[in-house]
């Protein structure tokens, strides 16, 4: 589970049906974990296509596992790689940490950056320059 997580309504939502649903069905249906919870869905306020998974039972509540964006012709043979890693290869504890790490890092690095400033700043200041 990746994205924000709602309650389904019809004023707000619209399941799609058509190919990319069929596909959607297909690619799932050998795990009994996800079969018959991968769906498509239009944000009808945005007019946004989101590929989702149902948390309970189906039109109760979702999490959006990839959004395809405004056009459904967005989803192609790069978002379909993508859906699959998301769904059957899930971040690992290793990689939250390296990007955990990492931010901390940039976050550190950019500290000490603005310290080097302020210390030749003040060095200036002090010198009448």
């Amino acid at each position: 589970m990746l994205g924000m997580v709602s309650n389904y309504n019809t004023n707000e939502h619209t399941i799609i049906g058509g190919e990319l649903a069929r596909w959607l069905d297909r690619l799932v249906e050998n795990d009994r974990e996800r079969r018959g919870k991968v769906f498509l869905v239009r944000y009808n306020k945005i007019g946004s296509f989101v590929i989702a998974e149902w948390l309970g039972r189906p039109k109760d509540v979702f999490v959006d596992v990839l959004n395809i964006g405004k056009s459904l012709s967005n989803f192609g043979r790069e978002k379909a790689e993508e859906l699959r890693h998301r769904l059957f290869s899930p971040v690992t504890a290793e990689e939250t940490m390296q990007f955990i790490s990492g931010k901390d890092s940039d976050y550190l690095h950019g500290l000490q950056d603005e310290d080097a400033e302020e210390t030749e700043r003040q060095a200036l200041v002090a010198r009448g320059e």
